[in-house]
């Protein structure tokens, strides 16, 4: 773990110099540290560019769609146990419960979650994790932070990493076996995460400036998310927009 912590951050530190740090950067109250994070995101940019999309596009172009169906609704149900933890932790009793019983239909009437047969009979999917847990108990939202490989998330929100971990099936089926054994399942959920926003490339395409799109785009997602899907006011949002920049533009 320490050798692997080392090499990425070597990684970073030699694709610094291809990262565009403006010169105003960290000036944006909710993201302090732009610096650092937009030589991390210069780091997965690029392997996202020379591996994960690739292998992302041939898996979506050369796989059956009942199949790339079937491993997204495998990897949702694995996620099921910790949205019904967290839905009991923020006091949404019965979206807890309703997750419960969806995980046992799909586990088993759907054959280990390969079939979403629960949202069939009523049984809804109610998404929660550790960050919006935390949202809930009256913690801050916290500074936007880009992580090695994982990507967005603030100073709140990466804990729900390690509780997501904590609460997934898997970490217990495989806790006895070597941990090559886990490499492909990763692998597999990987792609699939990927495969999900590739139809998000033509927008991505139009922005002027990558970073700080993504950045306004995932953190109005996540207050979306805190909010149980509920519409951010026009100007609220506008509050959390970076604004555009160029070179002519008058000091």
């Amino acid at each position: 773990m320490k050798k692997l912590a080392l090499t990425v951050a070597l990684s970073a530190a030699l694709l610094s110099g291809c990262a565009q740090v403006p010169p105003n950067a960290g000036e944006n109250p909710a993201d302090p540290y732009e610096s650092f994070n937009r030589n991390v995101w210069a780091f997965n940019d690029t392997l996202d560019r020379a591996i994960v999309k690739p292998v992302s596009e041939f898996y979506v172009d050369w796989t059956p769609e009942f199949v790339q169906t079937g491993v997204s609704n495998f990897f949702d149900n694995l996620d099921t146990p910790g949205s019904a933890v967290n839905n009991l932790l923020q006091g949404k009793v019965e979206r807890g419960v309703r997750s419960v019983f969806r995980f046992l239909v799909n586990s088993t009437l759907g054959i280990a979650g390969l079939f979403d047969v629960a949202s069939h009979i009523g049984l809804e999917d109610a998404p929660e994790d550790f960050g919006q847990t935390l949202a809930v108990w009256g913690v801050g939202q916290g500074s936007y932070l880009v992580l090695p490989f994982l990507g967005p998330t603030t100073t709140r929100d990466w804990t729900r990493y390690p509780v997501s971990w904590g609460t997934d099936p898997l970490t217990y089926i495989m806790w006895d076996e070597d941990w090559y054994w886990s490499v492909p399942i990763l692998a597999a959920e990987g792609i699939d995460a990927r495969a999900r926003l590739l139809s998000l490339e033509s927008i991505r395409a139009q922005t002027v400036d990558d970073y700080a799109a993504i950045r306004d785009a995932y953190l109005a997602m996540r207050e979306r998310a805190v909010r149980d899907g509920a519409e951010v006011s026009s100007e609220e949002e506008l509050e959390t927009l970076t604004p555009l920049q160029f070179d002519d533009e008058e000091e």
